[in-house]
Parts: structure tokens; C-alpha cells; sequence
């Protein structure tokens, strides 16, 4: 499978855990799900880091500088482990949202918007979700 078609496949499959979360946040199998689907993309963000550092790039990337990353992530190979990194990093994020939400007893409700900003831009929807929660329980304690 290329990294295209990868990238197609993570980018679409994606919606299914974060709408079991959104939507049927009570159902037995979302965690379930979405944890299976994090494990996956951080498995594949570690392939596609191996191939890149086995291909030998000359490119001068490296961490160490915005010139650096961006010399990274002319690679294919980079560029698909940073995207499936942030898919499993938010979806991660998601699944400790729900579950910190259901343990203060947080209306699904309120939750919801979180998921889907935390699904979208990362972390505004985390930001958004510790401010309801807040506004909730009057507590910042993780």
C-alpha cells in the first residue's frame, strides 16, 4: 500500500471512532474502537518513521529547527507520521474526554462540541473541554 492510499484510508476510516464517541459515547464498543484505531495509527506512524529513517534521506531534517522540521516533512514518509500522529494523539484526547466527562458526570451534551473541535484542530478542543469542565466542577485537577 502506498502512502497515498494510506493516507486516504486513516483519513476516512478516522470518522468511525470519532462518531462512536460522539454520538453513542455509552455504547460498549467506542472505547474499544477508538483505542484500537489509535494503537493502529501510532503502528503505522512507527512504520512509516522507520521506512523514512532506512531510506537514508539527505534532506537536513531534523527537530532541532522550524528550517529542520520543515526539511523533514518533505519526506512522504514524515509527513504521513506527523498526520497519523495527530490522529491518534486527538483521538487519544477524545477518548480521555469522554471518559473524564462520564467520571464527573459532564452532560454528553456539553462534551460533544468538544469532540468534534478536538477532532478538527486538537488542542482548541481540548482547551474548550477543560474550560466546560471547569465551568462544571470548579476544579482544574487532572
Amino acid at each position: 500500500m502506498t502512502p497515498e492510499n494510506f493516507y486516504w484510508y486513516s483519513s476516512v476510516l478516522i470518522f468511525f471512532p470519532w462518531l462512536a464517541l460522539t454520538f453513542a459515547p455509552n455504547w460498549k464498543w467506542s472505547e474499544v474502537l477508538a483505542s484500537v484505531s489509535a494503537i493502529i495509527l501510532l503502528i503505522a506512524s512507527t512504520y512509516f518513521t522507520i521506512i523514512y529513517l532506512r531510506s537514508g534521506h539527505e534532506g537536513g531534517g531534523h527537530v532541532f529547527s522550524l528550517e529542520g522540521i520543515a526539511n523533514l516533512f518533505r519526506s512522504t514518509e514524515m509527513l504521513m507520521t506527523g498526520w497519523l500522529n495527530y490522529l491518534a494523539f486527538a483521538l487519544l484526547v477524545g477518548i480521555w474526554e469522554t471518559n473524564d466527562a462520564h467520571k464527573n458526570k459532564i452532560p454528553h451534551i456539553f462534551v460533544a462540541p468538544c469532540l468534534l473541535l478536538t477532532f478538527v484542530m486538537g488542542p482548541t478542543g481540548l482547551l474548550l473541554y477543560l474550560l466546560v469542565r471547569w465551568v462544571r466542577t470548579r476544579s482544574l485537577k487532572i
